[in-house]
């Protein structure tokens, strides 16, 4: 027989199961919930009462109303009111913040535009909490009780998910954000690296089709995430996984990390335009903006020599940094995040000539490419899906109903 530690531990897998099977299916039936978990029908069924009693999920209209014998099934659901999450997106001169449900529909959302640069730690963090709190003033008490809070920046974390070590768009370093975020809703604070989330957003999708891919954006600054064997890679110690930071050419151009050489310094937004520009390689803006990009990429397709090196370039930087990568692990898939994949058509056959060139034998020159140029979009779907995978793992292992709990 099993222990009751092993009964348990079986009952949380496969409640995780259902729950999970209605972030892929929002609408379903025990009979179909059987069929795709491999569950017994009569299990199926008994977690899906037991989760219709504690608040998880919803029954709807019937469905499948055309079955010839027997009632039409009783459709269930999500319960958006089981719960909400916020995003708090910390970017270039602005901080926006979004609420969504347990089942993900977006509640509310505002930003506010504000020159981050020139704040001290204890001013940027009275406004990330302000607009946060201007946020969370727009729900109601049927949205249900806030659970999560995600708040992603460009730059380091550390690997406690709670500080901004470095950011280059702040001037104080080691910020804790986590601490007073909690004070302040009494949810759990997670504070990632924005790159480092963005594969989440292909968690219930299958645009990709496979288990590894690597999220490559190119932008105001170069950074990856990386998804492993259906796992978001995150360092122990940091964030890790800056990409853009890497060196490509020892003593190289100046890179706004302060070192020198690194991807980014050749293929950032700003190095792209001071090479096209014939800037110094040790200046750099603090952000190009994406008008002047596309009107830079679009004088590059009519042939202007300076602008069809510069992206080359780039592109030649990008390529040999995931050939090291392939080095290192397998080939895989690469998506192409921001401003920079609008220009994939002025960057590709350098980054694959790149990637034969430094990668044993050019594995890996041939692996597949995404193009998706809207970083917000994607940074916003990534963060909230993290944050409803974490309530998700904590609904499937709660005794009763919804509970306060942390990470996935």
């Amino acid at each position: 027989m099993l222990s009751k530690a092993d009964a348990e531990a079986v009952r949380a897998q496969n409640r995780r199961l259902v729950i999970d099977h209605f972030r892929h299916q929002p609408v379903s039936t025990r009979r179909r919930m059987s069929a795709v978990t491999g569950l017994s029908l009569s299990a199926a069924s008994s977690i899906a009462s037991d989760l219709v009693r504690v608040g998880i999920l919803s029954e709807s209209e019937p469905v499948d109303r055309q079955r010839s014998r027997g009632r039409p099934e009783v459709g269930l659901h999500l319960r958006g009111a089981a719960a909400s999450v916020a995003v708090l997106k910390i970017s270039v001169g602005e901080i926006a913040v979004s609420l969504a449900d347990y089942q993900g529909q977006v509640l509310a959302a505002l930003r506010r535009d504000v020159d981050l640069s020139a704040l001290s730690a204890d001013a940027f963090v009275a406004l990330a909490r302000s607009v946060l709190s201007d946020g969370l003033e727009t729900l109601s008490p049927q949205h249900g009780p806030l659970r999560q809070v995600v708040a992603t920046v460009q730059g380091v974390t550390d690997g406690a998910e709670r500080r901004i070590i470095w950011s280059p768009i702040l001037k104080p370093r080691g910020i804790d954000l986590a601490t007073p975020l909690e004070a302040l809703t009494g949810a759990r604070v997670r504070v990632l690296n924005d790159c480092g989330v963005m594969p989440e957003r292909f968690r219930w999708g299958n645009e990709i089709g496979s288990p590894d891919f690597a999220v490559l954006f190119i932008g105001f600054g170069v950074g990856m995430g990386l998804r492993l064997s259906g796992r978001t890679f995150r360092g122990a110690q940091s964030s890790a996984v800056e990409f853009g930071h890497l060196n490509h050419i020892p003593g190289g151009d100046l890179c706004r990390c302060g070192n020198r050489g690194c991807i980014e310094a050749y293929a950032g937004d700003y190095a792209i335009w001071r090479a096209a520009k014939g800037a110094s390689p040790s200046l750099f803006e603090k952000r190009v903006p994406d008008a002047a990009m596309k009107d830079l990429a679009d004088a590059a397709r009519e042939g202007e020599t300076a602008a069809v090196l510069a992206f080359e370039r780039a592109g030649e930087a990008i390529g040999y940094g995931l050939g090291r990568l392939f080095t290192l692990m397998d080939p895989l898939p690469v998506v192409f995040i921001g401003s920079g994949a609008e220009a994939m058509d002025l960057l590709e056959v350098s980054i694959r000539r790149a990637i034969k060139a430094s990668a044993i034998d050019g594995i890996g020159a041939d692996t597949p490419f995404v193009v998706m140029s809207d970083v917000d979009k994607v940074t916003l779907e990534a963060s909230t899906t993290l944050a409803l995978a974490a309530l998700d793992e904590a609904f499937s292992t709660a005794a009763s109903g919804p509970v306060e709990e942390a990470a996935e």
